[in-house]
């Protein structure tokens, strides 16, 4: 059973957690701070930015057990206070805001009286069974977000009609008192002194569960369902004030007792928005072992026959993007890291390749070309390796610029800058190369931590009146 309180959450709070922490500017007792935590994949962090959001404290732990290594509500929650008790005294006592991200989908069921447990976490990456999936198209439009197989409305139809023994007899689908909640609103709840039995979230890890932030509510296929009543009911924009932090936890871990805690974000949207981007046009380039963009926008853009589709943020902005099976595990296939740096200098970007590269791992893209059966395409193979790598690196920056050409004809606001953030933005050849196609400054992210954005995030919150 784990309820909110501090009593029960000293209990093992640092088993199983390896601790990292990292002092940036001397703490200062006085002015406002603001705490973001990420709970990744394999681990949390903390992050505490003052106002002109220098980073004046960070810590991580990582967790172990949990199904698929990302942890689970007992290890989540030792994180959670484990990090709020290693914050210096003269930040937490000066604490505006803290404000939660996890990964996309993870959810749980809750008792919404007394907030136990009912049903085991799926997390992120847990694929619903073909059945499920089935189940899910049978009420869901074509096309729809919830008919992905990781979606959270598959995990919810996955405890209702797989798991056995969790709900009352012949009530699966009437059991009043279940409760949907993600990571983060979860772990948002345990620092309030009444968590809001309707369920609290906010619109990006509402996304995958069905929420639509157009309509601001539930579509009717959902709303007319018997299971409607265990979704969240208050769904918010993300880093809007839910409520101030307990009594109990506030004089557990020295926070001050003014102190908001914002709705959260999933880690990949907190982690575009430690990236430094603002405003409308900006975008953020990961470049990993794919390759994806994601640009704010005044409007949304939705495609999924183009793999894209858009959270809503604040106001009227949004988040739209898309990623490709291209990126650096193509790269890294056919050259190592030192081979890359040493033929990455012997580029002239004076003389183009022409080869028209379509670099893949093996056939099928989604984004910005849709089409399954799409082959990789690096042949001819010129005698010089310094002239293949140009040419997949030629051809990975045409997709690129392919994809914000795809999102702009979809309506995205226009391209004004591009920050990267991933390996491939230590490559000051490729960066050359990229900024030249997209005829937009590009820079490296400005930070790449998931926390810092939620930090971020939540000074928003209590110091944006928009």
């Amino acid at each position: 059973r784990v309820r909110p309180g501090p009593e029960r959450r000293e209990k093992g709070s640092a088993r199983g957690l390896r601790r990292w922490r990292r002092m940036g500017a001397q703490a200062r007792g006085s002015g406002d701070y603001y705490l973001g935590l990420d709970f990744g994949t394999s681990g949390a962090r903390a992050v505490v930015i003052d106002a002109g959001e220098e980073i004046l404290h960070s810590e991580k732990v990582d967790y172990d057990g949990g199904e698929g290594g990302g942890g689970n509500n007992a290890t989540w929650e030792a994180a959670l206070f484990g990090l709020l008790r290693g914050i210096p005294s003269p930040l937490g006592a000066n604490l505006r805001s803290i404000c939660i991200d996890g990964t996309s989908s993870t959810s749980f069921l809750v008792d919404r009286n007394d907030w136990t447990l009912r049903s085991r976490p799926l997390l992120y990456n847990y694929s619903a069974d073909a059945s499920i999936v089935s189940r899910v198209g049978e009420i869901a439009p074509a096309g729809n977000i919830t008919r992905s197989s990781t979606s959270t409305l598959c995990k919810l139809f996955t405890w209702l009609y797989e798991d056995g023994g969790l709900f009352p007899p012949g009530g699966d689908e009437e059991a009043e008192d279940l409760l949907l909640l993600h990571q983060a609103d979860w772990l948002s709840s345990l620092l309030l002194e009444r968590p809001d039995k309707a369920g609290v979230s906010d619109y990006n890890n509402a996304l995958k569960l069905g929420y639509d932030p157009d309509l601001r509510d539930y579509p009717g296929w959902m709303k007319s369902r018997a299971f409607s009543h265990m979704l969240p009911k208050v769904v918010v924009a993300p880093s809007t004030p839910i409520g101030r932090v307990s009594a109990a936890v506030s004089r557990e871990y020295g926070i001050s007792d003014r102190c908001q805690v914002a709705a959260g974000t999933t880690d990949s949207i907190a982690a575009f928005l430690a990236a430094g981007a603002s405003a409308p046009g900006e975008a953020v380039t990961s470049l990993g072992s794919t390759l994806a963009v994601k640009v704010l926008s005044r409007r949304r853009v939705d495609s999924l026959e183009h793999g894209i589709y858009s959270h809503k943020l604040w106001g009227d902005l949004w988040l739209a993007g898309g990623a490709s099976n291209t990126g650096g595990a193509v790269l890294r296939k056919h050259f190592n890291d030192q081979e890359l740096a040493d033929l990455s200098a012997q580029i002239d970007l004076r003389d183009a390749t022409g080869l028209k590269y379509y670099p893949l791992l093996k056939p099928g893209e989604r984004f910005p070309v849709a089409d399954a059966n799409l082959a990789p395409r690096l042949e001819p193979r010129p005698a010089e390796d310094h002239r293949f790598l140009q040419g997949m690196l030629e051809g990975m920056a045409e997709i690129e610029r392919l994809g914000y050409s795809l999102l702009q004809e979809k309506g995205c606001s226009t391209l004004t800058r591009v920050m990267t953030c991933g390996g491939g933005s230590k490559n000051a050849v490729w960066t050359q190369m990229r900024e030249g196609l997209l005829k937009v400054p590009v820079s490296s992210a400005a930070n790449v931590e998931a926390a810092f954005g939620s930090a971020r995030l939540g000074k928003r919150g209590v110091t944006s009146s928009s």
